[in-house]
C-alpha cells in the first residue's frame, strides 16, 4: 500500500467516468453501461451502492477522525430517510453522493472546501455525515459528480459543470479564486450554448463532454494529456482527436485521458511511461494526440486507474495495460492489454459491467451485482485481511430488493397466486417464499404458488420473498397485497 503522504506530490485518485443517465433504481440490472457509477475507490478506502440505496464503505473510514478502519462493508451516515444514492465518486479521503432528491451530498476530509464549508471561517475541516454541498442555484439539481485530489464536480441540469475545493493548477478554471474554494461555483471555458453532458476528474484536471461533440479540459496537462502543453486554466477544447472517433465517455487520471470511441475502440493521450498505450513499449514522452491501444476492441466501460488504463469489453471482460497494482499473474509492466482473473472458487461467475481503479487496489462489479477487487487490503478495504493477487468477492455485501416482488393471478377463491421474484442487487441462486393473509402468515404457504381457499375470502393476500446466496447477507421483501379475495 502506497503511503498516504505520498499523494501530496501525485495522488492515486482516478475518477470513473460519470454520465448524466444514471438511473438509480437501475444499478444493479444486468446491462453493460458506458461509466461506472455505483463504485469508487481512494487511497486505502472503496465504496459502493447497495440495493437499499445506501453507500457502503470498507477500509478507511472517512467519516472518521482518528483513522479507524472497517473490515466489512458498512454504510455511510447521513443520508435523509426516503432518498437513495444514485451515483458517487471518490477524492482524497472523501467520497460525493448524488441523491434521489437531485442534491449532492458529501462525507469526509474537507480541509480546502471539497464538500464546501459556509462557516464564517471555513474550519469544517472533517464532515462526519453525509452532508449536502452548498452552491448549486435554485432550481438546478445534480446529475452527476466527479471527484479529483482536493477538489469536486457536479454536473447540474442546466448543463453547467460547477466546482469547489482546490484550484491551484486551473482545474476549477478562473472563474474561481485559485488556491481553496467553498462554495459550489460554475467552471468557464464552454461556448455560449453548450452544454456539458458528462465529467470527469483527475489529481488535478477537469474533463467535459459536451453537446457540440467536443471533449473540454482544463488544469494540469501532464505529458499534454489535455493536448495541450503544460496547465489551461479554462475549459478548452481538445486538439487533434479523430474526425471519426465519436466520444462516448471519458476518464481521467494523474496522467492520462482515457476515451471511449463510439466504435468501441480506447483511446489515450499523456503518459506511456508504464506501458499505457498497449503498444509493446514504454517511453518518457509527451503524447497530445490520442492513440488507440491495440487488443480492446467493444469496450463499453472505461477507467483511468494510477499509471493504467482499463476497459470492459461487450463479453464482460476486463482489460488493463500499463503498471501493475496487485494484478496477480501479470506483469509488473503490462504493456499490452491483457485480462485481470476472477480468484479460483469464487460466487462470481457472471460478466464484468463495470470498473473503478486507483493507485493500490481494482473494484469490478459483475451483472449479477456482485462487487469484487483486486490489490492492496492494508486498511481492509477489499474486506477481511491480506491482499488479493486475483479478484475476490468483497465478503459482507447484502442482498436487497431495489424491485419489490409482486403477485400475478386472479384473487378469487380456488384461483393460483404466483409470486414474482422482483429485482435483486446482488443476484440470488436461490428464493423461499411466505404467503400472508393480511398480517398472518399462512401455515405451509411456503412454494412459490399459492392455491386461493375459503379461509382467504373478503382479506388481502401478499408474499415474502427471500433472497438467498452463498457467502452474502440474505435479504427479504414482501410484495404488494392482492385486492380482496372474491
Amino acid at each position: 500500500m502506497r503511503r498516504l503522504h505520498k499523494l501530496a506530490a501525485a495522488t492515486g485518485v482516478a475518477a470513473a467516468v460519470i454520465c448524466a443517465t444514471v438511473q438509480p433504481a437501475q444499478a444493479y440490472t444486468p446491462t453493460v453501461k458506458p461509466q461506472a457509477t455505483t463504485m469508487a475507490v481512494s487511497d486505502g478506502s472503496t465504496f459502493f451502492i447497495g440495493g437499499d440505496g445506501k453507500v457502503y464503505q470498507t477500509g478507511w473510514d472517512v467519516q472518521a477522525a482518528s483513522g479507524a478502519t472497517r473490515a466489512t462493508p458498512t454504510a455511510l451516515a447521513g443520508l435523509p430517510s426516503g432518498v437513495r444514492a444514485q451515483s458517487i465518486a471518490a477524492g482524497y479521503h472523501f467520497v460525493l453522493v448524488v441523491g434521489s432528491d437531485g442534491k449532492v451530498y458529501g462525507t469526509g476530509v474537507n480541509t480546502e472546501g471539497q464538500l464546501t464549508d459556509t462557516s464564517a471561517d471555513h474550519s469544517q475541516h472533517l464532515k462526519s455525515t453525509l452532508t449536502p454541498l452548498a452552491g448549486l442555484p435554485s432550481g438546478v439539481s445534480a446529475k452527476a459528480v466527479a471527484a479529483g485530489y482536493a477538489f469536486s464536480l457536479v454536473l447540474g441540469s442546466d448543463g453547467k459543470v460547477y466546482g469547489t475545493g482546490r484550484n491551484t493548477t486551473g482545474e476549477l478554471t478562473t472563474s474561481m479564486p485559485s488556491l481553496f474554494n467553498y462554495k459550489l461555483a460554475p467552471l468557464a471555458g464552454l461556448p455560449s450554448g453548450v452544454r456539458a453532458t458528462a465529467i470527469a476528474a483527475g489529481s488535478y484536471t477537469t474533463v467535459v463532454l459536451a453537446s457540440d461533440g467536443h471533449v473540454y479540459g482544463t488544469g494540469y496537462s501532464f505529458l499534454e494529456s489535455l493536448t495541450v502543453p503544460n496547465s489551461v486554466k479554462k475549459l478548452t477544447a481538445f486538439s487533434g482527436l479523430p474526425v471519426s472517433l465519436g466520444v462516448k465517455a471519458v476518464a481521467v487520471s494523474y496522467a492520462n485521458v482515457v476515451l471511449l470511441g463510439s466504435d468501441g475502440h480506447v483511446w489515450v493521450t499523456g503518459s506511456n511511461q508504464n506501458g499505457q498505450f498497449g503498444l509493446g513499449t514504454t517511453d518518457q514522452n509527451s503524447h497530445p494526440l490520442a492513440r488507440m491501444i491495440p487488443g480492446i476492441d467493444q469496450a463499453v466501460a472505461i477507467e483511468a486507474g494510477y499509471d493504467n488504463v482499463l476497459a470492459v469489453n461487450k463479453y464482460g471482460i476486463v482489460f488493463v495495460t500499463g503498471a501493475n497494482y496487485g494484478f496477480g499473474g501479470l506483469a509488473d509492466l503490462i504493456t499490452t492489454a491483457d485480462a485481470l482473473r476472477v480468484a479460483p472458487a469464487q460466487p462470481s461467475k457472471a460478466l464484468a459491467v463495470e470498473v473503478a481503479s486507483s493507485d493500490s487496489d481494482t473494484l469490478v462489479r459483475d451483472a449479477d451485482g456482485v462487487v469484487l477487487g483486486v490489490g492492496s487490503n492494508s486498511y481492509h478495504q477489499l474486506s477481511g485481511t491480506g491482499d488479493r493477487s486475483a479478484l475476490t468477492v468483497l465478503a459482507g455485501q447484502r442482498i436487497s430488493a431495489y424491485k419489490s416482488p409482486a403477485v400475478s393471478g386472479t384473487a378469487k377463491v380456488g384461483s393460483t397466486l404466483t409470486a414474482k421474484n422482483g429485482s435483486w442487487s446482488v443476484k440470488p441462486t436461490a428464493y423461499s417464499y411466505q404467503w400472508y393473509r393480511g398480517s398472518t402468515a399462512i401455515s405451509g404457504a411456503t412454494s412459490a404458488t399459492y392455491k386461493l381457499t375459503s379461509a382467504d375470502k373478503g382479506r388481502k393476500i401478499k408474499v415474502r420473498v427471500k433472497g438467498t446466496r452463498t457467502s452474502f447477507t440474505s435479504g427479504t421483501a414482501y410484495s404488494p397485497a392482492t385486492g380482496t379475495v372474491g
